[in-house]
């Protein structure tokens, strides 16, 4: 139960920062992410989707194991399945919009 607890409560934090990026607010991006970056509006928009992508997976890992106790590994697969996404969404995204990772 407490697993789902944890997952449930940085599920909705990544959410709110999902939608928050997604809205515009790219500065929640550290700076050497967003360096390079010319076209905020759409970057936002797309990383914003990216989290908010890992939040509803997490919230999604969490509700499996509540409904149905021995499905716990389900949920931890939803929950690495989001992650994964969200990893190669973001590498995609910072390729396009930053020229890469860290530059």
């Amino acid at each position: 139960m407490i697993y789902s607890i944890i997952l449930y409560v940085v599920g909705l934090l990544l959410l709110v920062v999902g939608i928050a990026i997604w809205g515009g607010k790219t500065e929640l991006i550290h700076d050497y992410h967003r360096k390079n970056v010319t076209d905020h509006k759409n970057y936002g928009k797309a990383m914003g989707k990216s989290v908010f992508i890992m939040g509803i997976s997490l919230c999604a890992g969490a509700t499996i194991p509540i409904l149905a106790e021995e499905l716990l590994w389900l949920g931890t697969v939803v929950f690495l399945v989001g992650f994964i996404a969200m990893l190669i969404r973001i590498y995609f995204i910072q390729k396009k919009y930053n020229g890469g990772m860290f530059r």
